[in-house]
């Protein structure tokens, strides 16, 4: 039996840690705060993380730096952020490759979901099917119906194994019967570039990497991912309206920190978020990516990442994905 002499230490020292824990707290943010973008510079992720950290500069009056840590698919950005000390300083920007992550590595030190605590999300990200101007693909019904006059006769540019690029395109063999080849670069940048260049037909990228090329006239875009169309543009049809579902979701991004982060400073980190992302500087460089600005709720985000799980499972689990 505990003695009531024991009882009051343990009580002591527990009042001790709830003080020390509410004192860090209420210090948070004591140092500059890092978020780890988990892909390069120049990108759609990286972009709207610096202009959101701008902001968040400005909220938490502490200084808020991007950190790009690219490779293997986000892999090591997240396991950067996964395995930093807990006490809300190192932030990631997750994304839906998080989700994916655990089919292409089977031996991972950490998980890409479980081993974070949500802070909010941030904003969803159309992705796209494109075509180089010159092919004769003007609907996505019109490229479909050639592959599988032909089938793997027709190859698609991700920006890498396991990226959203590339599990687009698959979702689309996937739900519509086409074998749609798979060649991976190191990024979008160069695979835009072949598209442009003739050298591949086939593209699936996230919106902003693609519209300015649309409306400069090099590249056409067939389909979108969410479930309506993105106000960038309208004339593009979803997925969903040309009969292919799973895609009814865009291409999330949202801050996560280490799993064991007081709840305090997510809390402080949440309401910090929040006030950025009402920033019309946001806003705008928001709308210039064709992205759509998310709830920041935690609760949003833990809804978001369960549906994304149910969503892409049937197809993750059949596709031999080969990040080892």
């Amino acid at each position: 039996m505990i003695s009531s002499f024991s009882l009051n230490r343990l009580v002591i020292f527990l009042g001790i840690c709830l003080m020390t824990l509410s004192a860090k707290a209420a210090d948070f943010p004591s140092q500059a705060i890092r978020v780890v973008v988990p892909f390069p510079p120049g990108g759609s992720t990286d972009l709207v993380t610096r202009a959101l950290a701008a902001e968040l500069s400005t909220v938490l009056k502490q200084t808020v730096v991007v950190d790009n840590k690219a490779g293997a698919g986000s892999l090591l950005g997240s396991e950067f952020v996964a395995k930093a000390t807990p006490d809300g300083h190192t932030l990631l920007m997750a994304g839906l490759t998080n989700v994916f992550l655990p089919y292409v590595f089977k031996n991972l030190r950490f998980h890409p979901v479980d081993d974070f605590s949500n802070i909010g999300l941030v904003a969803d990200l159309p992705n796209v099917i494109a075509v180089n101007s010159n092919t004769p693909y003007r609907k996505l019904e019109d490229l479909i119906r050639a592959e599988k006059g032909k089938p793997k006769s027709i190859n698609f540019a991700s920006a890498g194994i396991a990226t959203p690029s590339h599990l687009v395109c698959e979702m689309i063999n996937f739900q519509s019967g086409t074998q749609f080849q798979h060649v991976p670069y190191k990024g979008n940048a160069p695979a835009v570039t072949d598209l442009m260049g003739g050298h591949i037909p086939v593209m699936c990228n996230n919106l902003g990497g693609t519209l300015p090329y649309m409306q400069s006239g090099q590249i056409r875009i067939l389909a979108q991912t969410g479930k309506s169309r993105s106000l960038a543009v309208p004339d593009v049809p979803t997925f969903a309206e040309l009969g292919i579902s799973g895609l009814e979701a865009g291409l999330w991004m949202g801050l996560v920190a280490p799993k064991g982060t007081p709840a305090d400073v997510i809390s402080i980190l949440n309401q910090a978020l929040t006030k950025a992302m009402a920033s019309p500087g946001l806003k705008e460089k928001l709308q210039q990516l064709g992205a759509s600005q998310l709830p920041t709720a935690i609760s949003a985000f833990d809804d978001r990442v369960r549906q994304d799980r149910k969503a892409w499972d049937p197809m993750l689990g059949k596709l031999n994905l080969t990040g080892n």
